[in-house]
């Protein structure tokens, strides 16, 4: 019994002598772990690869053209030389013949007045038409109490109707009498109207800090009816051949404006700029860049002076 137990130990003795030496060679021998610690993969101690991953950006020319500013708002069209007619006496509208859009002529009776009171009898006062027009409002009903305080109509000549506008103080400095302009309308979209600026008003509008000016449009068709609302656009500030980018290429250093140029090999170089006239996405820029240069406009937030990019359409 005893010799069987020791013969046991001995295999089992020469077994395990026999997988160390077999571990033994695999570590000294194996090729792989030697190229391992020579070449260890990016991101692991030791590692010496310098390979630079290059950003997907987008870029576009540095282009010369023209940029024209502008103001857009809307306007009510009005006819500036109508009259409000005013009664001469205090009392009841007794008589009316006036309706909106009737056409008058100078001196016909639009209205009586009875200044009656009780237990006095006056001669009614007759209200006759100014001048020669179209009736643009009627602002009381037969039977109405009236005053001399109080228009009664409103007579227009509809001869040269005007769009009347307001502009915010801020712009005020860029209009001036025979600024050109463009009005559109809903009852015609396909067509588009050329005027200039007429009139400025003298004085800002204490509450709502804007200022009321006047727009002649040419329409020798007469399309055009009082109290329609145009869409308005003021030509303002207009420069001639200028670079240009897009305003979104733009970052900002603090107060410093810099894009990002694709410079030789691929390379984002910061570029410092000065800009000028800004219109919607479009910005002139005075000093910085030279036309033709690629300036990237999408993935420059990613970017930093001298990283790799790579140009997708």
């Amino acid at each position: 019994m005893s010799e069987h137990t020791d013969t046991k130990k001995m295999v089992g003795l020469i077994v395990l002598l026999v997988i160390i030496v077999v571990a033994v060679a695999i570590i000294v021998l194996n090729p792989f772990a030697k190229l391992k610690a020579s070449n260890p993969l990016p991101g692991e101690e030791g590692s010496q690869s310098t390979e630079k991953v290059a950003i997907a950006v987008s870029a576009v020319p540095v282009v010369r053209t023209t940029l024209q500013s502008y103001i857009r708002g809307n306007g009510n069209v009005v006819d500036p030389k109508a009259l409000d007619v005013y009664p001469e006496v205090m009392g009841n509208l007794s008589f009316l013949d006036a309706k909106v859009g009737d056409r008058v002529e100078k001196d016909k009776v639009l209205a009586r007045i009875d200044p009656s009171r009780a237990g006095v009898v006056y001669k009614e006062s007759e209200v006759k038409a100014p001048v020669s027009g179209t009736i643009l409002a009627v602002n009381f009903a037969n039977g109405a109490s009236v005053s001399a305080q109080a228009p009664l109509l409103r007579i227009g000549m509809l001869e040269a109707l005007e769009v009347e506008m307001d502009i915010a103080e801020r712009y005020v400095g860029s209009v001036k009498v025979g600024t050109k302009a463009l009005a559109t309308f809903k009852a015609y979209p396909d067509q588009e109207f050329v005027g200039e600026v007429t009139r400025l008003s003298p004085v800002l509008n204490p509450t709502s800090r804007t200022l009321e000016i006047g727009i002649s449009l040419d329409d020798p068709n007469r399309l055009i009816k009082s109290g329609m609302f145009p869409t308005v656009i003021i030509l303002t500030e207009r420069l001639e051949d200028v670079l240009v980018i897009s305003r979104s290429s733009v970052l900002y250093d603090g107060s410093q404006a810099y894009v990002y140029a694709v410079g030789t090999g691929n390379i984002a170089e910061k570029k410092p700029v000065k800009m000028g006239l800004v219109v919607d996405d479009k910005a002139e820029v005075v000093s910085g860049l030279e036309e033709g240069q690629r300036i990237i406009t999408q993935g420059q937030t990613l970017l930093t002076d001298g990283t790799s990019v790579r140009i997708v359409e």
